[in-house]
C-alpha cells in the first residue's frame, strides 16, 4: 500500500494551524488525501487555508476557533471534529510560539503567555484529543517540541523551559498511551524560518549565528518529516525525530 493510499481518508485535528509548521502540515497531510479539522486563533487565515486546500487538494478541511490556553475551547474544538468528521486518526498538538529574553530582563507577562500555550496548552491538548484515540484503540499524536528542549540557550531559558517540558510530556503519553494502541512521536526542529522569529522577537545576528550561512529549514521541510511518520505501519513507531537544517551546528 502506498503511502497516499494509508493516509487517504483518515482525520487529523491540527492546533496552530493557521501559519508555520502548522500550516505545511496540513498542506501536506491535505495532498495526501487526509480530512483535517484546522485549529487556532486567527480563523481569518484558518479560512484562507480551507479555501486554498480545497482548491489545491480537493480536500476537506473545517476551521475551528480555539486558544489552546482555554481548556473549554480545545474540548469544544475535539468534540467538533467528532461531529464533522466522526474520529480523530492524528492529533497535531502543534501550537506554540517564542520568546527570546535574558531571565532578568523577561516580561512576566509574556512568560505566563509562552508557559500557557506551550505547556498548559500542550497537555490540555493531548487530554481531551488522546482520549477518543484511546477508546478506539488506535491514532497517532504528533507533538512539536524543538532543538531548543535538548539545548539550553543564553535568552532562551523560557522557551527552552517549555520545549523541554514538552519533549517530557511527550515521553509520558508514549509510554501509557503506546500499549494501548495509540503512537507518539516528538517532532524537534531545528532553525525554521516562519513568522517564529518575528514574534520571538530574535535580532538578524541569532538566526545568522546559528546558520552560519547554510541554507536554513522552512516549514514545508518538518511537514514532510510528520508525513513519513504517519506512513509508517501501525507496529512501528518513530518516537523521536530531530530534523536540522544539514549545516546547522548550534543548536
Amino acid at each position: 500500500m502506498s503511502g497516499e493510499e494509508s493516509l487517504r481518508g483518515k482525520i487529523a485535528l491540527i492546533t496552530g494551524a493557521s501559519s508555520g509548521i502548522g500550516e505545511a502540515i496540513a498542506e501536506d497531510l491535505a495532498a495526501h488525501g487526509m480530512r483535517l479539522a484546522l485549529a487556532a486563533r486567527r480563523t481569518d487565515r484558518l479560512d484562507a487555508l480551507s479555501r486554498r486546500l480545497a482548491e489545491a487538494h480537493g480536500a476537506e478541511a473545517v476551521a475551528i476557533a480555539c486558544d489552546v490556553r482555554e481548556p473549554a475551547q480545545v474540548e469544544a474544538a475535539v468534540a467538533a471534529a467528532l461531529r464533522r468528521f466522526g474520529a480523530i486518526d492524528v492529533l497535531v498538538a502543534n501550537a506554540g510560539f517564542g520568546y527570546r529574553a535574558p531571565v532578568v530582563d523577561g516580561d512576566v507577562a509574556r512568560w505566563k503567555s509562552l508557559l500557557d500555550t506551550n505547556v498548559f496548552g500542550l497537555l490540555v491538548t493531548l487530554k481531551y484529543g488522546v482520549k477518543p484515540m484511546l477508546e478506539r484503540g488506535s491514532g497517532h499524536v504528533i507533538v512539536t517540541s524543538s532543538v531548543a528542549g535538548r539545548v539550553v540557550t543564553a535568552g532562551g531559558g523560557v522557551y527552552c523551559g517549555s520545549k523541554f517540558a514538552a519533549t517530557a510530556i511527550a515521553e509520558a503519553l508514549r509510554m501509557e498511551a503506546g500499549p494501548k494502541g495509540v503512537r507518539v512521536t516528538t517532532i524537534e526542529p531545528g532553525v525554521v524560518i516562519s513568522e517564529f522569529q518575528a514574534v520571538a522577537e530574535y535580532t538578524p545576528e541569532i538566526v545568522q549565528n546559528m546558520l552560519k550561512g547554510t541554507t536554513p529549514l522552512m516549514p514545508a521541510d518538518i511537514a514532510r518529516a510528520v508525513t513519513f511518520a504517519l506512513e509508517q505501519p501501525t507496529h512501528v513507531a518513530l518516537n523521536e525525530i530531530v530534523v536540522r537544517a544539514t549545516g546547522q551546528a548550534y543548536p
